[in-house]
């Protein structure tokens, strides 16, 4: 039973909480329809007021706001909304141009899409017009002053007395919002241009008959800051906090702490700006939070795309003061401080980083406030690379005409350096090296006279074990080992020694200029030195100077086979050169010994000796290089005891296939005056060529020579295929691709035929046309035929290397010349020869033969003539 009854207590407990609950519902409902309704009869009623009074307030709104223009407004519509800025209501002004204060100005002050005015109901039903609010939408603003500093943005009247309490149109703006609005300003006076856009910035502004105050906080894209040629702080996007206050009869900016964020750093701003006369500026700055690509953000591109590329950790500061008159006439003192402590600088790419770095920096105009007198100072800057130290300290004086002051030491691992601080020349770098520098001079006498201006420079540079594979090089530079001392302009190279591509170098001398040549590029560098070698080979060096975009790469056959020999036109060589094996294409040499010199682009030599082929060389002239694709050689050139075989292997058998080294033994001792051109692939241009030698020709033999195949009607063909001549001296001549053999005497070992008489031609085409005289010994004619001087047998040698023919050339008689027989392809037939038997008893003795074939020294031609681009003049 007591179960039942207290079921039925709940039941009802339950029953009135439910009732207690609907009827608070009830209540709230009725309270929500009663404020529901009341704001819908106030809406409706302030829009049913608003379409009654509209006319009325739009019109006094324009009245009271030409009260205080200055310059004309323009506006397509005015509207009056409740929703725009609900609650507030808000007067719209739809497409604004609003003109500037400059006369004669055809720019606008700015142009907006909308420019909202609100007001607050309670106002407007009291009577009173506040504008509370304003928004500018979809705008741009272009704040001009002009060459004289006039400014265009003075549209407002103020009155100079004290507006009544009860005055019916008044400003008392609590929020500004700028909404996609870009603000520009020009001052053509001081070459000075700022462009900034506002996604939104939202502010307050308070105004009072003495003083507007401002507060302002949101984002902002700064577009840039040009101040001269130079823009600074581009496409940077801020977070801006600031206070203003105008004091308007003393004519007084005060600019509260304020505050400019650029990602995670914070610059500061605080101080005041009187513009009664001049404008006079006394600003406070300073930087929390910076770091290296903050402070980068603020420089113009020229300077900050190399420094841009680095990140820094640790602390970097920089705080500062800017005092004093702002005007065409002069500028304000600035004095800036920055350093950092114990802070690092990586370069992203690489990875590398220079750590614990400290440095102490100050900046200052000086006293005539400008840049001849200002003074840039880096002091006890230290730091680590890869854990091996630098130190140094920097001063720049005058910006205007910069006087450089620097010392710096360092120990630096190549690679690592090469790896933080790119250089476009260097491809790949490894290595030892500990620098000592000091340097003071000013920099632009300098620049204009590098070579002798009055520079304080010294210092020294160590090298160990360098690896160096530049740009313009095909070939590395490896195993670079000594001392380069610096002394003022010069650069003393001591005991220099490595390796490039296959070839050594030892190197003791002096660099002309050296110092501007590393400081500015194109600068003319001229070495005089010692060089000593090894091994040299030709093959690389000749190909060695290849600028980028001369064409191909390194190891590129198309590219080297275009690219010709480049000799830098800035480098001279004074060269005293040694080396104990020369390579260059067949060429095995040892014991070059002579002077080089280049100039010009021109190589010239008073003496070169060089040991190769069995016996020695020497050569003199010049080269000239200044066409990389057309090179003229004028040389004298000479040779003792050099061995036949091995000179026309050398010299790959001069081009032709008709006499080559296998057939040929012997000594050459010559001498060779000649003009020569080559082009890129150092292949001489025959065409061009002309030379005259001077030649002997020791314990000659002549070797398996196919052409002596067909004279076995003297002598065997085992003793021809080895035939043997004494001492041979001749004159020969090349010009227009041929070569021209005077007549000259061979004496053999064949007993028929022991005294040969030789002329003719060899074009380059190798057609030849030769013609021997071989004297007929007794015996072998009948006796009266060969009495007095004797009967020859003359045999002509025509056609190429491929088809020649071997031919008697038989004379009309003592008088007359002999007329050729057509030629006979397989041998010289013996029918052709005189019957034997005794001679008829009326003749006489024959007269003198006369020469059938006679070759003269060609004429010197003309210098060859330059075709179009080309210049081969000294």
């Amino acid at each position: 039973m007591a179960e039942e009854i207290s079921a039925a207590d709940a039941l009802a407990g339950s029953t009135r909480y439910h009732s207690e609950i609907s009827a608070e519902e009830k209540r709230v409902r009725q309270t929500l329809k009663t404020i529901v309704g009341g704001v819908v009869v106030l809406v409706g009623g302030l829009a049913a007021g608003l379409w009654l009074g509209q006319d009325r307030l739009l019109a006094r709104f324009v009245q009271e706001l030409n009260r205080y223009l200055r310059v004309p407004v323009q506006t397509s519509r005015l509207d009056v909304s409740v929703l725009d800025q609900f609650p507030r209501l808000s007067i719209t002004l739809h497409d604004v141009v609003v003109s500037g204060s400059l006369p004669q100005d055809t720019a606008k002050l700015a142009r907006a899409r909308r420019l909202y005015c609100a007001f607050d109901a309670w106002d407007l039903l009291a009577g009173r017009y506040r504008i509370r609010a304003v928004m500018l939408a979809d705008a741009r603003v272009q704040v001009r002053l002009d060459a004289q500093g006039r400014p265009n943005y003075h549209i407002l009247r103020f009155d100079t007395t004290a507006p009544p309490p009860d005055q019916a149109f008044r400003l008392q703006l609590e929020d500004i919002r700028l909404e996609r609005v870009e603000v520009r300003y020009d001052d053509a006076g001081r070459r000075q241009h700022v462009a900034v856009r506002t996604p939104q910035l939202r502010a307050e502004l308070a105004v009072t008959p003495a003083h507007v105050a401002i507060t302002a906080e949101g984002n902002a894209r700064v577009q840039t800051v040009r101040l001269g040629s130079d823009d600074y702080f581009q496409q940077k996007d801020i977070t801006l906090t600031t206070r203003l206050l105008v004091d308007r009869p003393g004519q007084q900016l005060t600019i509260e702490p304020s505050e400019v964020r650029v990602g995670p750093a914070a610059y500061t701003v605080a101080g005041t700006v009187d513009y009664r006369r001049a404008t006079q500026l006394n600003l406070r700055v300073a930087g929390r939070r910076t770091t290296v690509q903050s402070v980068v953000a603020l420089l113009p591109p020229r300077l900050a795309r190399r420094m841009g590329a680095y990140r820094s950790r640790g602390a970097v500061y920089f705080a500062g003061t800017v005092q004093g008159e702002l005007s065409g006439r002069r500028n304000p003192a600035v004095a800036l401080r920055f350093g950092c402590r114990d802070a690092s600088f990586v370069y992203p790419a690489t990875g590398q980083a220079v750590r614990h770095v400290f440095l102490t920096g100050s900046f200052g105009n000086g006293a005539a406030r400008a840049a001849r007198t200002a003074t840039l100072r880096l002091q006890g800057v230290r730091g680590k690379l890869g854990g091996r130290p630098f130190a140094g300290n920097l001063q720049l004086d005058n910006l205007d005409n910069p006087f450089l002051r620097l010392d710096l030491q360092a120990d630096v691992d190549v690679a690592r350096a090469v790896q933080f601080f790119p250089v476009a020349a260097v491809r790949q770098a490894r290595g030892d090296a500990r620098l000592r520098l000091t340097f003071a001079d000013n920099w632009r006498a300098f620049r204009a006279r590098p070579a002798t201006a009055p520079v304080q420079a010294a210092g020294e540079l160590e090298l160990h074990n360098v690896h160096l594979l530049l740009r313009d090089f095909r070939q590395p530079f490896t195993a670079l080992t000594g001392t380069l001392a610096l002394h003022r302009h010069d650069v003393a190279v001591r005991s220099l020694r490595g390796r490039v591509g296959g070839s050594d170098f030892v190197v003791n001398g002096t660099l002309r200029n050296g110092l501007g040549a590393v400081l500015l590029p194109g600068q003319p560098v001229r070495l005089e030195a010692a060089v000593a070698s090894q091994v040299l080979d030709f093959n690389e060096l000749l190909y060695l100077y290849q600028p980028a975009g001369a064409g191909g790469g390194p190891g590129n056959a198309a590219g080297r086979a275009g690219s010709g020999v480049r000799v830098p036109p800035t480098v001279a060589l004074d060269l005293q050169a040694t080396a104990r094996r020369v390579r260059y294409r067949r060429l095995r040499g040892r014991d070059l010994r002579g002077t080089l010199r280049l100039h010009g682009q021109v190589f010239s030599s008073p003496g070169l000796t060089l040991t190769a082929a069995g016996g020695q060389a020497s050569l003199r002239g010049t080269l000239d290089a200044r066409q990389p694709t057309l090179l003229k050689a004028t040389t004298v050139a000479s040779c003792r005891q050099l061995r036949l075989d091995s000179l026309f292997y050398v010299f790959e058998d001069f081009g032709q296939r008709f006499i080559t080294a296998r057939h040929l033994r012997g000594t050459l001792t010559a001498t060779a005056e000649s003009d020569t051109y080559f082009d890129q692939h150092l292949s001489p241009l025959t065409d061009r060529l002309e030379a005259e030698v001077h030649a002997t020709v020791r314990q000659g033999e002549l070797l398996n020579f196919e052409p002596l195949q067909k004279l076995s009607f003297v002598a065997s063909r085992a003793t021809l295929r080895h035939l043997q001549f004494a001492e041979l001296q001749n004159r020969l001549y090349v010009q227009s691709r041929t070569v021209y053999i005077p007549e000259m005497e061979v004496r053999s070992n064949v007993r028929a035929a022991s005294l040969l008489r030789v002329t003719g031609t060899h074009t380059f085409d190798q057609q030849m046309d030769y013609h021997v005289s071989i004297p007929l010994l007794p015996g072998l004619l009948p006796r009266a035929a060969a009495r007095a001087t004797g009967p020859a047998l003359r045999l002509s040698i025509q056609g190429t290397e491929q088809d020649f023919a071997v031919r008697y050339e038989r004379g009309a008689g003592p008088a007359g010349p002999t007329t050729p027989e057509p030629p006979a392809r397989t041998a010289v037939a013996r029918t052709a020869l005189p019957p034997a038997g005794p001679a008829p008893a009326a003749a006489t003795a024959p007269a003198a033969p006369r020469k059938v074939f006679e070759l003269k020294k060609p004429e010197k031609k003309q210098p060859a003539q330059p075709q179009t681009g080309e210049y081969f003049d000294f």
